[in-house]
C-alpha cells in the first residue's frame, strides 16, 4: 500500500535526522535488508548528506538512485528521492535545475493517491511560484490545513518548516515565526536534533527581523550546544551569519562584521560551494562596512558577491545588489558608475511593476544628483518620486475592502495569541538552557556524551562523581530533559537534609500515623517519580541499613510503603550523585558493593573547573545572557585582562563558585566594559594572595568550621542562605554541619 511505504520512509528519515553523521555509519549492503529497505536507507542517506552540506556527495547518491529507482518503479522512494535533489540544487544556486526537478516531482506526486506525497510537493511548487503575497497565502492556507492529514511527526514537521520558510521569503516574519516556533517544539519532542538545530539558526533570523534580540540570544546558545552535541561544525557557516544578522539589525557593525568573517572563514574552511549564501554573508558585511565608513572594502566585498551571481538566474537579487553598490559608489564620487546601474535598475523595476523597490531606487538617484550639485535633476526626481508615492498609497487604499478589514481584525486579535507563544517559547528555551551543561574542553565534552548516552536508556542507572559545585544535579537534570520521559516528573533528593531514621518514609512513602506528627499518608519520593527520573543527591549520607533496602527495590523493581501491604512499582530512572572517591567508601565500609554496582550502570566524572579552565570564556559569556536577563541589563563586553585574572584563580567553588562571581558583578558591581580591575571588588581575588598566606598558618579545618559557624551566624541559622554564601550546595553543607557537630 502507497501510504505505508510512505511511512516507512518517513520513519527512517526521522531516524536520520536525530543523528546524520550517526546515521551515514549504517551499512544497507550487509544482506541483512531486502532491497526496498537498502533503496530506503540511501534515500536517508542522501538527505543526511545534504542536511550536512557534503552537497557533491549527496548530489551524485541522488542522481544514481533517481536512475535506480525509476528502472525499480518504486513510485513513493522516487518522488522522496526528488525532494533531496531539489534541496541540493537550491542551496547549490542553480535554480534552472531545481525548478526541473520541482515540476517532476510535482507531476510524480499528483498522479499518486497519496495525500502526503501531494502536500509536500505542493509546498515545492508554492516557493518557485512568481506570486504576489496575496495570491500565494491562500495556497499557504490550504497546505496548513493538510498538515492534520497524518499524525507522522517527520511529516508535519517538514510542512511547519516549509511553510515557515515561504512567509518568511515573504517576510511575513511573525507568520514565520510562528511555524519555525511550532516545528521547533516538535523536534525537541522527537528528538531530531538536526531539525532542531536548523529551526534554531531560522528563529536567530526570524528575531533579528522582528527586533526580539533576547529570544535571539537564547537560540543562538541553543544551536552552539546542539553543533557541539551532533559533530557538525559546518553548521557555523549558517549560525554565524545569522548572529551576524542580528548584530546588524541592533546597530552593533562592528561585532557584525567579526560573525560575518567567521561564517565566510567557516565556508572556506569546510570547502562549501555555497553561492547563494556565500552572497548573503558578502553583501551584508558590506552594508556594515559602509555604516563604519568603510567603503572601499565594502566596494569589494560587494563586487565579489555580484560575480558570484552572474549569469545563474537570480536578477532580482542582482538588481539590488546593484543600487546598493550604486549607493557605495555614489559615496565616494564615482558618477559614471553610479547612474548606469541607478538607471538599469529603474527601468526594470518600472517594466516589472515593483514601485517599493522603483521608490527606493529613486531615493537613491535623488542622492545622486544631490551630491553632484545638479539641483535641477534632483528635484525633477524627488517630483515623480512624490507623484508615485502618492499614487502607490491610493492603490494601497482601494485595495481594502471589507474581506481585508476583517483580515486586518483577525491578524490583531491573533497577536494576543502569538505574544502569549512567544512568551511560552522563550520560557521553554530558558528553561532547557538552563539544564545544560556547558563547556567546549575534551573532559566536558566527555561529560556531555556520556549523559546523551545515558538519557538514551531509560533502564541504565547512572553515577555521577565529582567534587562539590562541578554542576552534578544540572547534569542529571540535563540526562532528564534529553529524555524520553522529560515531560514526566524530575524528583531531587537531598540525602543529607534527612535524618536517618526517616529515608524509609521518604523514598517510600507512609501510611497515616507511621511517624511522629504524620496525620496524612505519605507519597514517597519513588511513587512522585513515576515514570520520569529521580536524582539522588550525595548517596555517601545513606544509612546502612537503608542502603540494602534500597538494593532489594532496585532488585525487584519494586518497593512497599511504611505500613501498608501493598506493593508498588518501581518505575522511574536512578541517577545518583557522590562527591567522594567511591573506592575510598567501600574500602571504609560505608557503602554496599553490590549497590553500588546496581548504581554505576554509567558512570559519569565531572573534573573540577581548575582540570577545564579553557571552559571558563563559555561559562562566563553563559552565566551573563542568565543574568542580563534576570537584572535587565545589557551584556557587558569582557576583555582578555578579566579571563588571564579568572585563570590564575583555583576555583575551590568549581562552577557554582564562578556563577556566583558572574551574579555578584551584575548584581552590585555592573560595568558596560569588564576587565581584570572589576573582580578586586570580589573579596577572594582581591585577597587572594594574604588568604593563601594565612592558610599556611591555619588549621584548614578549624577555618572551615570557623567559616560555616561565621554564615550561619549571619543568615540567622537559614542554611540555604548559607549555602550560597559560601559557594557550597545545600547538601555540602548540611554533610559539614554534621561532620563539625554543629547547631
Amino acid at each position: 500500500m502507497l501510504t505505508e511505504s510512505v511511512n516507512l520512509v518517513m520513519h527512517q528519515l526521522l531516524l536520520m535526522s536525530r543523528d546524520p553523521v550517526l546515521y551515514l555509519a549504517i551499512d544497507e549492503t550487509s544482506g541483512g535488508f531486502s532491497q526496498e529497505e537498502a533503496l530506503t536507507i540511501s534515500v536517508a542517506k542522501a538527505s543526511a548528506l545534504n542536511s550536512i552540506y557534503r552537497l557533491k556527495e549527496a548530489l551524485k547518491i541522488a542522481l544514481d538512485l533517481d536512475k535506480k529507482l525509476k528502472n525499480e518503479e518504486l513510485q513513493v522512494l522516487e518522488i522522496f528521492n526528488l525532494f533531496t535533489i531539489i534541496s541540493i540544487y537550491n542551496k547549490m544556486g542553480n535554480k534552472e535545475c531545481s525548478k526541473s526537478y520541482t515540476d517532476e516531482a510535482y507531476i510524480r506526486a499528483q498522479g499518486t493517491q497519496d495525500m502526503i506525497l501531494k502536500t509536500l510537493a505542493e509546498t515545492y511548487n508554492i516557493a518557485i511560484m512568481q506570486l504576489d503575497p496575496t495570491q500565494i497565502n491562500p495556497l499557504i492556507e490550504d497546505a496548513y490545513q493538510k498538515i492534520t492529514y497524518t499524525e507522522h511527526p517527520y511529516f508535519r514537521l517538514c510542512m511547519l518548516s516549509r511553510l515557515g520558510k515561504i512567509h518568511e521569503d515573504l517576510s511575513q516574519f511573525n507568520k514565520a515565526q510562528d511555524y519555525f516556533s511550532t516545528a521547533y517544539e516538535l523536534s525537541i519532542q522527537h528528538q531530531m536534533s538536526v531539525m532542531s538545530l536548523k529551526l534554531c539558526i531560522a528563529l536567530i533570523r526570524n528575531c533579528a527581523a522582528l527586533g526580539k534580540h533576547e529570544m535571539a540570544e537564547h537560540f543562538f546558545a541553543m544551536a552552539q550546544h546542539l553543533i557541539a552535541q551532533l559533530r557538525l561544525p559546518i553548521f557555523e557557516l549558517e549560525l554565524n551569519l545569522d548572529y551576524g544578522l542580528l548584530k546588524k539589525s541592533t546597530g552593533d557593525y562592528q561585532a557584525a562584521v567579526l560573525f560575518f568573517n567567521k561564517s565566510l572563514h567557516a565556508a572556506q574552511k569546510n570547502q562549501l560551494d555555497l553561492p547563494l549564501l556565500e552572497f548573503t554573508v558578502l553583501s551584508n558585511l558590506a552594508d556594515c562596512l559602509n555604516h563604519m565608513g568603510q567603503r572601499e572594502q565594502a566596494l569589494s566585498y560587494q563586487l565579489d558577491a555580484e560575480n558570484l551571481l552572474a549569469g545563474k538566474g537570480f536578477l532580482e537579487m542582482e538588481i539590488a545588489l546593484s543600487t546598493r553598490i550604486a549607493d557605495t559608489l555614489i559615496a565616494d564620487a564615482k558618477w559614471d558608475e553610479a547612474i548606469r546601474r541607478l538607471k538599469e535598475a529603474t527601468s526594470y523595476y518600472r517594466q516589472n511593476n515593483k514601485i517599493p523597490e522603483l521608490m527606493q531606487t529613486m531615493r537613491s538617484m535623488a542622492e545622486f544628483f544631490h551630491q553632484k550639485n545638479d539641483y535641477q535633476e534632483g528635484f525633477a526626481v524627488l517630483s515623480e518620486l512624490d507623484k508615485l508615492n502618492q499614487k502607490y498609497i491610493q492603490d494601497l487604499r482601494n485595495s481594502y475592502s471589507k474581506v481585508s478589514d476583517q483580515k486586518l481584525n483577525d491578524i490583531i486579535n491573533e497577536s494576543k495569541t502569538l505574544h502569549a507563544k512567544y512568551e511560552n517559547l522563550l520560557n521553554e528555551v530558558v528553561k532547557r538552557q538552563s539544564t545544560r551543561f556547558i563547556g567546549n574542553s575534551k573532559s566536558a565534552k566527555r561529560v556531555i556524551d556520556s549523559a546523551i548516552l545515558a538519557s538514551m536508556h531509560r533502564e541504565a542507572n547512572v553515577l555521577i562523581t565529582g567534587p562539590s559545585g562541578t554542576g552534578k544535579e544540572i547534569l542529571a537534570q540535563m540526562i532528564h530533559y534529553s529524555s524520553p520521559q522529560k515531560n514526566e516528573p524530575f524528583v531531587p533528593v537531598n540525602c543529607a537534609a534527612i535524618s536517618a531514621s526517616l529515608f524509609d518514609v521518604y523514598f517510600f512513602g507512609a501510611a497515616a500515623g507511621q511517624f511522629t506528627g504524620s496525620t496524612k499518608e505519605r507519597k514517597g519520593f519513588f511513587e512522585i517519580a513515576s515514570g520520569g527520573t529521580i536524582f539522588i543527591d550525595e548517596i555517601s549520607e545513606l544509612p546502612m541499613d537503608f542502603q540494602a533496602k534500597l538494593l532489594h527495590a532496585l532488585d525487584t523493581k519494586s518497593f512497599r510503603p511504611v505500613g501498608k501491604d501493598s506493593i508498588l512499582p518501581l518505575d522511574c530512572k536512578i541517577i545518583a550523585s557522590t562527591q567522594k572517591d567511591t573506592l575510598q567508601m567501600l574500602a571504609n565500609n560505608e557503602f554496599r558493593l553490590d549497590l553500588l554496582h546496581r548504581l554505576n550502570t554509567l558512570e559519569i566524572s565531572i573534573p573540577p573547573l581548575r582540570e577545564r579552565m579553557e571552559d571558563i570564556p563559555l561559562l562566563v559569556e553563559y552565566f551573563s545572557r542568565i543574568f542580563a536577563r534576570e537584572t535587565n541589563k545589557r551584556l557587558p563586553q569582557i576583555k582578555d585582562s578579566f579571563f588571564n585574572r579568572l585563570n590564575e584563580y583555583d576555583f575551590p567553588g568549581n562552577v557554582r563558585e564562578l556563577k556566583n562571581i558572574i551574579e555578584r558583578i551584575f548584581i552590585l558591581y555592573y560595568e558596560p566594559i569588564w576587565t581584570a580591575d572589576i573582580l578586586d571588588n570580589i573579596n577572594v581575588f582581591r585577597h587572594d594572595h594574604q588568604l593563601r598566606g594565612k592558610l599556611l598558618d591555619h588549621n584548614i579545618k578549624d577555618l572551615d568550621r570557623e567559616r560555616i559557624i561565621e554564615a550561619l551566624a549571619k543568615t540567622g541559622g537559614k542554611q540555604k542562605t548559607a549555602a550560597k554564601l559560601l559557594n557550597m550546595s545545600e547538601s555540602t553543607l548540611c554533610r559539614k554541619i554534621k561532620k563539625y557537630n554543629l547547631k
